[in-house]
Parts: C-alpha cells; structure tokens; sequence
C-alpha cells in the first residue's frame, strides 16, 4: 500500500471518526479501514468545485 503523510490535524479528525465508527459498530476496526471507508464515501461526493475551492484556500 502507498504511504503518504497525512497532517496532524487532518489525523486528528480521522482518529474522531475512527472512535464514533467503533462506538457505533461495537466491532474493532483498523485505521486503514476506517481511512477506506473515508476516502471511498469522500469520492462518491466530491466535485470539481470542491477542488476549485481547495485550489483558492477554501475549505
């Protein structure tokens, strides 16, 4: 699998979901599936304005 850095704030909201996700599931996840799930879900809705707006230091 690729690595790539993830910064430290973005981490720290993975980590979040990652405890809702176990506390709602009441299963043991791994972070890698947590960041599946995430990545996937993020995929189904992002546009290209999305990106525009990244691009110009929108969040």
């Amino acid at each position: 699998m690729p690595t790539k850095h993830i910064d430290d704030s973005t981490w720290r909201k993975v980590e979040k979901e990652h405890v809702k996700a176990v506390i709602s599931t009441q299963r043991s996840l791994k972070d890698t599936e947590i960041l599946k799930i995430l990545i996937n879900k993020g995929l189904e809705v992002i546009t290209e304005e999305d990106y525009q707006d990244f691009a110009n230091g929108k969040k």
